[in-house]
């Protein structure tokens, strides 16, 4: 039995507690914690990789539109008005009677006549004045109005612009001053065609959307692009200017060169641009030659646009001829025989050709590569004017699908 003095005087239940099995007991559950925390996210991670999840479509809002009919305040009534009787009458045209040697007065169908009266012989006849002729009420005379039927409309009269006829069924329509030739105004749609295998080098596309912001800048003509026509197409036919380049060979297919041919034969005017300029004889100038000859046939005759012509004087005066374009470049060639390469200076090109169908300019084929300085952005001034002159000759020369239609307008 033990004393009281022999139990330590801050005893208590803690003393009879295992802390080594206490701490082997934590340990193990820990580790099964541990386990059962790691099993888990397993499974769970299992799960979200193979288990296909479907995006939720949250239901766009909708908003409904609902037409209330009208409520009507008042009865429906419909009122009657008095119609006029209309009187039909005829008008009393002035007309000038045109008199010659065949010129007759006869009696109407049906009444017979001894003989035809010259009116010439009559009228001369000094005797003849007073007598009285057996003129019928209607006789058969050739004559010439005076006045003419209505086929034309008048701007000022009708208070309508040019740009009001930029409706879709005309793609160009323009007015020159005659005392000003730098005075035009209008609109026009510029197309850069292309073909089954024709197509527009990438580095060259710029060139005509820069002759366009020319063509507004420098006249009054607005100017539009469209970058997306085929050789194929319908609208062709519809197309006042048309601007063809390429830098590659190309052949055209028989509806192609049958549609063009067409195009240039009922008023359309096509320049045809050399884009390897820099290369005498090359590809792309023997597919675009070659191009004209498959539309045209016979009719396909290169020459030289004199200096002259209304081409280089309509719009800025060129009195030199055409303004030098990129044939000056230097053109580097390669030796595959001899294993080297060298340049030279490319060929000179003093003029531009043209072809003419019934006394019309209806082409004019380039070999300056106008277009590789029309895709820059300075120091092309005098081929950007070039291209201008172009512009304004094919919406103004005679017999060209702009003057066609402009047939219908007056002033």
């Amino acid at each position: 039995m033990k004393l009281e003095r022999d139990i330590p005087r801050f005893s208590g239940i803690s003393n009879f507690i295992d802390l080594s099995k206490l701490e082997r007991e934590t340990h193990i559950l820990l580790i099964l914690g541990f386990i059962v925390a790691v099993t888990l996210h397993g499974v769970i991670g299992i799960y979200a990789v193979f288990t296909e999840t479907k995006p939720k479509v949250v239901k766009p809002v909708s908003v409904e539109f609902v037409i209330r009919r009208p409520r009507m305040t008042k009865p429906l009534e419909i009122k009657k008005s008095k119609v006029q009787k209309k009187e039909i009458y005829r008008d009393k045209l002035a007309s000038n009677v045109i008199i010659d040697d065949n010129s007759y007065i006869v009696p109407p169908p049906g009444e017979p006549f001894d003989s035809k009266i010259s009116i010439k012989n009559e009228l001369n006849n000094p005797e003849a004045i007073d007598q009285d002729f057996p003129v019928s009420q209607d006789p058969y005379l050739r004559t010439e109005s005076l006045r003419h039927p209505q086929k034309y409309i008048s701007l000022q009269e009708e208070l309508v612009s040019l740009k009001d006829f930029d409706n879709g069924k005309y793609n160009a329509m323009v007015l020159q001053n005659v005392r000003n030739k730098q005075s035009v105004k209008g609109f026009v749609h510029i197309a850069a065609v292309w073909g089954s295998q024709l197509k527009i080098p990438d580095a060259l596309k710029r060139s005509v959307i820069n002759l366009a912001e020319a063509v507004c800048r420098y006249t009054d003509v607005d100017a539009y692009v469209d970058t997306h026509l085929r050789l194929d197409s319908g609208k062709l036919n519809s197309m006042p200017f048309i601007y063809i380049t390429t830098d590659k060979a190309f052949e055209l297919t028989k509806t192609e060169a049958e549609n063009l041919g067409a195009y240039l034969r009922n008023g359309g005017f096509a320049v045809i641009d050399n884009g390897t300029p820099q290369y005498e004889y090359s590809q792309a100038e023997a597919s675009l030659r070659q191009m004209l000859r498959d539309a045209l046939g016979k009719d396909a005759r290169f020459e030289p646009i004199p200096n002259n012509h209304p081409l280089f004087h309509c719009f800025f005066d060129f009195d030199d001829g055409p303004p030098q374009g990129n044939e000056v470049e230097r053109a580097i060639i390669s030796s595959q025989a001899m294993g080297t390469m060298f340049d030279r200076m490319s060929k000179i090109v003093i003029f531009l050709e043209g072809i003419w169908i019934d006394n019309r300019l209806v082409a004019v084929y380039s070999d300056k590569g106008y277009a590789l300085k029309w895709k820059e952005f300075s120091n092309n001034t005098p081929q950007l004017r070039m291209g201008v002159n172009m512009v304004v000759y094919a919406l103004t020369q005679d017999n060209g699908m702009t003057q066609k239609n402009m047939a219908m307008i007056v002033k």
